[in-house]
């Protein structure tokens, strides 16, 4: 099997989503970037902000001092943060719930240095230190005072969480390679035990304490300007319902556009598959656009997860993924990474801790997937593991899907997939020369992961990198302000926090490890207290 970059932007049917939104890619104007170039997506369609006094009069209208949209870690830290301040806050969410992507993320590595609670633990922080190794892992291509003012502020931003009741542990688990391990990291309370949905439910009851409000289903459409260009509200639909939420100031914490795969499609190197677990469709970037914010450099950064396996035309194949992802991926276990032309690309053993790299090496390298190569004994312990998902029946549907190939040889394995016999009967007798020797000396596997392979059949699963979200939307300042095509400005009156802005942190990648969480958290407070000093 042969696949371009071209033939497959082409010709792959992208499935599995059902939640992109076309209407809301033809509402935003073209507006130039942040290098000076046209918006592509959006050029001669309507604009997505009205000029204060120009507009149809809303249904209903809604005054107060601030406007947050999205109701993720982001948006309701920031809230509570500005209802302290004795602000009133209008909320604007556009599903029923609270909590956004912080009810259904691990957060298993939240950074908080030099926390009250870490301090208990007898972690003491060297931030300068961490802020270096940081960069080092970023390739120096960072707003480096947005990541000073991060790392200095996420500590005491966990204990604000804390007074709120919001249960953090340390973690356990041995420490990762880079950015010093999980010695500075915590965790969230687990999503299943009801402790966040409690806590921002209290953050809430703050806001609506101080007059605010919490309007939900209510999708954002258009920002409301005045005549300077100033943002200075918010107009959204609530079912047939027209909606105006007016404020001195607006943030977006809307959660980037990861359900929406047709600005995936359009602003990613590969058509991944989004799994973007909560309707995140991009409407605050869009608007934000339109006012004149800057595209930032690395727009189109995803948080690439763990694979998952996947059909020719990018279709996820449904039932017991992970556990197949999770066992034939495992290089603990010997497994060999080969791409769409069956040859070894990379070392598999990033995939020990951060599976994260892997996914977006592939990402950058334009390969759309992967195949594990796994033995016979790979499958029983996948069976062993999990006999109930993983039958006989379930593997067979897997080859009937294009997902699984199996071969008793590897050429016949080739045969199955559709690679060339002699190339991957070459790399496959070459990976096995590599683990008798201990020795990678081409991409420099740890020699513990160089397991040799048992006996056949040998199989092969289609696996993609997957993003989890968006995350490089648009650029702030450290004061969480939005930064402006025109060098040097800032849309006035417009915030982001959270998934909106974490890309000013990171390069063309991002390694998840729970850290968009925390900087929504401490961006949301950051930002609120700047809109408190500054604009209210």
């Amino acid at each position: 099997m042969s696949i371009t970059r071209r033939n497959f932007l082409k010709g792959a049917a992208i499935g599995g989503v059902g939640m992109a939104s076309a209407g809301l890619l033809a509402g935003c104007a073209g507006q130039a970037s942040g290098s000076g170039e046209a918006s592509r997506a959006e050029d001669a369609q309507p604009s997505k902000v009205s000029v204060l006094g120009s507009m149809e009069p809303a249904d209903e209208t809604f005054e107060g001092d601030v406007v947050v949209l999205g109701c993720g870690p982001g948006g309701i830290a920031c809230s509570a943060r500005l209802a302290e301040s004795g602000a009133k806050v209008h909320i604007v969410e556009k599903t029923e719930n609270i909590g956004g992507t912080g009810m259904v993320c691990s957060g298993n590595c939240y950074i908080s240095l030099n926390s009250e609670y870490q301090l208990e633990q007898g972690l003491e922080a060297d931030i300068p230190a961490f802020y270096k190794e940081w960069l080092e892992a970023v390739h120096y291509h960072c707003d480096h005072e947005v990541l000073s003012t991060y790392l200095r502020n996420c500590g005491r931003v966990v204990d604000w969480l804390r007074g709120y009741g919001f249960g953090f542990y340390m973690k356990e688990t041995p420490p990762t390679n880079g950015l010093s391990g999980n010695e500075y990291r915590i965790s969230q309370p687990p999503k299943d035990d009801d402790n966040r949905k409690e806590t921002y439910g209290k953050m809430v009851e703050v806001v609506t304490a101080a007059g605010g409000a919490m309007h939900t289903g209510c999708t954002g459409q258009e920002l409301i300007v005045d005549d300077a260009g100033t943002v200075v509200g918010l107009r959204a639909a609530q079912g047939s319902k027209t909606i105006d939420f007016m404020g001195k100031a607006v943030v977006l914490a809307s959660g980037g556009y990861g359900a929406n795969q047709d600005m995936i499609n359009e602003l990613c190197s590969v058509p991944l598959l989004g799994r973007d677990p909560v309707l995140n469709n991009g409407e605050g970037a869009l608007m934000a656009w339109a006012a004149g914010a800057a595209k930032p450099w690395n727009l189109g950064i995803l948080c690439c997860d763990t694979l998952y396996p996947i059909d020719e035309n990018y279709v996820s194949y449904p039932g017991g993924v992970q556990a197949l992802g999770n066992v034939m991926q495992d290089p603990a276990k010997g497994r060999m990474h080969v791409s769409q032309f069956g040859k070894r690309f990379h070392s598999e053993d990033a995939f020990c801790w951060v599976p994260t790299y892997g996914g977006a090496n592939g990402v950058a390298y334009d390969e759309p997937w992967l195949f594990v190569i796994a033995d016979q004994s790979a499958i029983d312990s996948l069976k062993e593991a999990d006999p109930d998902t993983v039958s006989d029946a379930y593997l067979a549907s897997m080859k009937d899907s294009g997902v699984l190939f199996e071969g008793a040889t590897p050429e016949a394995l080739a045969e199955a997939v559709g690679w060339d016999p002699e190339t991957f009967a070459a790399e496959f007798e070459a990976y096995a020369k590599l683990c008798e020797a201990g020795e990678d000396p081409v991409f420099f596997k740890d020699a513990q992961y160089l397991v040799p392979y048992g006996d056949g059949p040998y199989y092969a699963v289609r696996m993609a990198p997957t993003p989890f979200g968006t995350c490089g939307d648009l650029s702030v300042t450290p004061k969480m302000q939005v930064k402006a095509s025109e060098p040097g400005r800032t849309v006035s009156g417009l915030y982001a926090v959270g998934t909106e802005s974490v890309g000013t942190m990171h390069n063309d990648y991002y390694w998840a490890l729970g850290q968009t969480v925390g900087w929504a958290h401490t961006s949301g407070v950051l930002a609120a207290e700047e809109i408190a000093a500054s604009v209210l």
